[in-house]
Formats: structure tokens, C-alpha cells, sequence
């Protein structure tokens, strides 16, 4: 007498025995098998590849640390505290400024005048102290008409030049006025600081390497300083000139000689004397 048996639940009869129960459609994958990469939860990846959340404190980048702000050094000027942001070269407001000649790829000055060349020819720029420099060679003009503004009792020159070569007869004209305030380089080396009395001042001025001048007087001391350290001090005259003559920058007046080989940055003139810390920080001395 044969038996049947019934499949009861989760079993079936099999003609080799009891078997495990079909799938249905399409078999669930395994929860313990990997998942494809990028559907990894941050801890399961490797640790290269977790979000900033997941990595160490010291590896995530500094706009996701919670609680935390990014180092000043890394700010732009413009988000700077202002106490903490580099001084502009021309302040414009400043009513002791005469002119202000940044050089930046421009010629103009930058002061409240916003004096405008009368004349200029085969000027061109190049890397300078701070951004762009005026570079001068033979055949260099810039001139500005004359204007009462160029004239005050008390002035300075303050100037960062980098000369291609000294001078070994002529001299090399930073900014002249025929009578009024003026700056050369001498052959040899010696800087002539004109401000009301005549100086030549011997100083290492080195071809290739800037240079830091600045020259002032108060109508009875005239006093010069190289790279922001006063090098000479003067008995001086009064500083006004007479006369209406124009200003050069890399050429002497009234010939246009004696030009400028090198580049010049930075130039301004005021119609006071500026105080040692002042003469200091423009030469970006530390301590001052």
C-alpha cells in the first residue's frame, strides 16, 4: 500500500527529499552583502572617501567646523576689521597730500588734485615695489603744468626707486621742478636731495634691489632718510620756489635730460614732513 504525502507549510516532497522553499519572482538581496559605493553610509566608506562630518576633527575642512571662524590671515583686505587693513598709497582726503603716483599701468596722480600729464612719451610698466612700477629708459617723458598746490612751506618726497645702473657722469632724475623740491641719483651712488639746500648723501644704492627714499624739510631742517633710517640731517631755507615751472618724473628740468634708468613706484609728495613712524611703515620696516 503506497503513502502520499501532503506538502505542509515550507516543505515540499521532492523526489530527493525535503528541499528549501522556492523563491518568489525575484530574490531579495543579501542585507549583508555591499552595497554599491555610493550608497554607503559615511562610517561604512573608507575613511578617505567619508564626508567632512565623518572624518577627524583636524581633517575637515575649516567652513564646516562648527562653532569655529577662519583664520584672519586668510580674509581678503576688504573683509578685514579696518584697524587691520593695509593703508591705501594715495588717500585722497588727506589734505596734506600734493600727488600720489601709484603706477598702475596709469600715470595719473592719485590725490585730490588728480593732476592729469601735459606730456608723456614711451612710458611703460613693469613689476614694481607694491603691484606695477612707472619704468623709465632714454627717450622717457612725463611732465605736469605747474599748479600752486606744488608749493608749501613744509614738504616730503617719498619714493621707492629701483635703478637698472648708477649713473657714471649725468645724473638719474627721479622728480624735479626746476626750483622747487627734487630728487636725483648721483653717479658714485650719492643721492642729491634738493629741499631747500642742496645735499649729495654717499649710499650703497644698489642696480636691481629697491630702495626706499624719503626727503623733507620744515623750511629750517632738511633731513633724509634711506630704506625708513635717517641717513642725514641739514640746516635748511625756506622750501618755496619761485617760479612757475613743470613737474618731471624720470627727467630733469627744463631739458628732459638726465633720465631715469630703472623703474620708480610709489611716489608721493605732501606739504608737511612725515613723522618717522610714518617714513618707517612706508619703507615696510617692522617695529615701527
Amino acid at each position: 500500500m503506497a503513502l502520499v504525502l501532503l506538502s505542509s507549510s515550507g516543505c515540499v516532497l521532492e523526489r530527493g527529499g525535503t528541499g528549501e522553499p522556492r523563491r518568489t519572482e525575484q530574490q531579495q538581496p543579501d542585507p549583508r552583502e555591499d552595497r554599491p559605493q555610493e550608497e554607503r553610509p559615511g562610517d561604512a566608506l573608507p575613511e578617505e572617501e567619508r564626508p567632512g562630518d565623518a572624518l577627524p576633527e583636524e581633517e575637515r575642512p575649516g567652513d564646516e567646523l562648527p562653532g569655529e571662524e577662519r583664520p584672519e590671515d586668510g580674509r581678503p583686505d576688504d573683509e578685514l576689521p579696518e584697524e587691520e587693513r593695509p593703508a591705501a598709497l594715495c588717500e585722497a582726503a588727506d589734505p596734506s597730500l600734493i600727488a600720489c603716483f601709484a603706477f598702475e599701468g596709469d600715470p595719473g596722480d592719485g590725490s585730490q588734485h588728480h593732476f592729469r600729464p601735459d606730456r608723456e612719451r614711451d612710458l611703460s610698466y613693469a613689476p614694481g615695489k607694491d603691484g606695477q612700477a612707472l619704468r623709465m629708459t632714454r627717450g622717457s617723458r612725463l611732465r605736469f603744468g605747474h599748479d600752486a598746490a606744488w608749493t608749501a612751506p613744509a614738504m616730503t618726497i617719498d619714493v621707492w626707486i629701483n635703478p637698472a645702473s648708477i649713473p657714471l657722469r649725468d645724473r638719474y632724475t627721479v622728480i624735479d621742478s626746476g626750483g622747487k623740491p627734487s630728487l636725483f641719483l648721483m653717479p658714485g651712488g650719492l643721492i642729491r636731495c634738493t629741499m631747500g639746500v642742496e645735499v649729495n648723501v654717499l649710499y650703497p644704492v644698489i642696480p636691481g634691489k629697491w630702495t626706499h627714499i624719503a626727503c623733507l624739510s620744515d623750511g629750517q631742517t632738511q633731513r633724509l632718510y634711506v630704506n625708513g633710517v635717517e641717513v642725514d640731517r641739514s640746516p635748511s631755507g625756506p622750501v618755496l620756489a619761485e617760479g612757475e615751472q613743470p613737474i618731471h618724473i624720470g627727467s630733469d628740468e627744463p631739458s628732459d635730460q638726465d633720465e631715469f634708468d630703472g623703474s620708480i613706484d610709489s611716489l608721493r609728495v605732501f606739504g608737511r614732513t612725515l613723522a618717522p613712524q610714518e617714513i618707517c611703515k612706508a619703507a615696510g620696516r617692522d617695529g615701527c
